[in-house]
């Protein structure tokens, strides 16, 4: 299951490149801005995940800044690993 979540944080790391680049100019409209969008989306559903697992992480005695900033790059992949040992 650890390679599952491994995985996962790799794989979101890497979506997140999309949306930069796409800020860069990399991409071609419309796919430039579906990028960006798709990015923002995906941060605000990160930002509601964070608002929701702050309590279980502080709990865990995980709610330092790293913590929180890799629940906002790899959401689930990040917390619900450090929630299971609770």
């Amino acid at each position: 299951m650890q390679k599952f979540f491994t995985i996962g944080k790799w794989l979101t790391l890497g979506f997140w490149l999309l949306p930069l680049l796409a800020l860069f100019g990399v991409f071609a409209p419309p796919w430039d801005f579906r990028l960006v969008a798709l990015g923002f989306v995906i941060l605000i559903a990160h930002l509601l995940e964070l608002v929701f697992v702050y309590g279980g992480l502080r709990t865990a005695g995980r709610a330092e800044v790293i913590d929180l900033v890799l629940v906002m790059l790899v959401g689930l992949f990040h917390w619900v690993p450090i929630l299971r040992r609770l």
